[in-house]
């Protein structure tokens, strides 16, 4: 059967002969929007219901027929509908990868100015086999140039993440000022401090968060934002006053991506408070951390299963981790072999996407990271997240 390369191409399918050809016809006769190949054309057809949004199978930028983004009608936006995820209109469970590095900002950096963009394209290409469809990362204003408005880095990541298949979580910064210059959030801080000057930042947490979201309210490829890495230091009335701000503040600019927090879990009061924190209505997701940094899996606690039960929400892990215990094949393959398992586990408590952290191409210490390298079997064509359970 001869091959339909245009029609095969906006599907995200692989190869000729997968689809039967008057099914392809039948989808482009119902969505005349993928017949549009160019971001420019998909945006002058926008009467038609048109968006550009993420490839549905990624591909790889060496490939001369990879595209860099489907022209697709219908919802193009990832909603949740109380404890699941829709995409399409169709349930939408995801894995993929967390990281420190993948804006390759000047703060915690892996590599110069000059070789940032070939990086970038880097990590984006190496993911693809994985089937992710989820990276989260530090996008902090310490990214967007010294006045806190240049956003090139931003645009990049956008870019290569549509053509990958993947879609964004901007974590807005970090409690405690890693990768950052906004020093430690304190009580003070999370009671209005926000609003003003941050550390040696040009804008104060809430300008940025504002022109962040400003910029990218009608880009499909950034699913939201993470109010912080570790939220915490604050007694619970204050921190609902802060997540409640920014919350409607991010909602209001951008409806349709989703809040989150990464609200550290302490089973304080019986898990009371981050039961309370979680169930705002400014809050779509619950993201919880789930570092493994030991010889053998340790069980989640109960409670905070419990906790995560009773609210009526998505569960995600945006950070889960497994420490290596050398740098040699066979330790890669025990590390493989854990986070099988716990993708099992997570699976089987109900949560609805996992992320893998910490994706850092090239890492040399030996530590949580990970990337693509033939030994291992994390982002491997076949390998753990290609098989994961859902």
């Amino acid at each position: 059967m001869k091959c339909f390369v245009a029609a095969a191409l906006a599907l995200g399918l692989l190869g000729c002969g997968r689809q039967d050809l008057d099914l392809l016809v039948k989808l482009q006769a119902e969505d005349p929007c993928l017949a549009f190949e160019s971001e420019g054309e998909c945006d002058a057809n926008l009467t038609l219901g048109c968006s550009f949004q993420p490839n549905i199978d990624g591909c790889l930028s060496t490939d001369p027929s990879c595209r860099p983004g489907l022209c697709r009608g219908g919802d193009p936006y990832v909603r949740r509908v109380e404890r699941s995820f829709f995409l399409n209109g169709s349930p939408f469970r995801f894995v993929g990868v967390s990281s420190w590095a993948l804006l390759a900002a000047t703060q915690c950096t892996s590599t110069t100015p000059e070789a940032r963009e070939a990086w970038m394209q880097r990590a984006y290409d190496e993911v693809v086999p994985s089937r992710s469809k989820v990276a989260r990362f530090f996008a902090f204003q310490s990214s967007a140039g010294p006045n806190g408005n240049d956003f090139e880095l931003f645009d990049t990541s956008v870019r290569l993440a549509r053509r990958a298949g993947v879609r964004l979580q901007f974590v807005l910064d970090h409690a405690e000022g890693n990768c950052s210059v906004g020093g430690h959030r304190d009580a003070g801080w999370y009671a209005g401090g926000y609003q003003g000057l941050d550390g040696n930042y040009a804008r104060s947490y809430l300008d940025f968060a504002r022109a962040l979201a400003s910029r990218y309210r009608e880009e499909p490829t950034v699913l939201g934002y993470v109010l912080l890495q570790g939220t915490g230091g604050a007694d619970t009335a204050t921190l609902t006053n802060f997540v409640n701000e920014m919350g409607q503040l991010l909602h209001g600019v951008a409806p349709n991506q989703l809040v989150s927090l990464d609200l550290t879990w302490t089973g304080e009061d019986g898990g009371a408070g981050y039961r309370a924190l979680q169930e705002l209505p400014a809050v779509d997701l619950v993201d919880i951390d789930d570092y493994q940094f030991q010889d053998s899996l340790q069980p989640l606690d109960p409670v905070l299963l419990d906790t995560l039960r009773m609210i009526d929400k998505p569960a995600v892990v945006g950070e889960g981790a497994f420490l290596l215990d050398g740098e040699d094949g066979a330790a890669l393959a025990r590390r493989a072999q854990k986070t099988r398992e716990r993708l099992a586990d997570w699976r089987a408590w109900g949560f609805s996407g996992a992320l893998l952290w910490a994706y850092q191409p090239g890492w040399s210490a030996v530590s949580e990271e990970f990337d693509a390298r033939p030994e291992d079997p994390l982002l491997q064509p076949g390998g753990v997240l290609a098989n994961a359970p859902w």
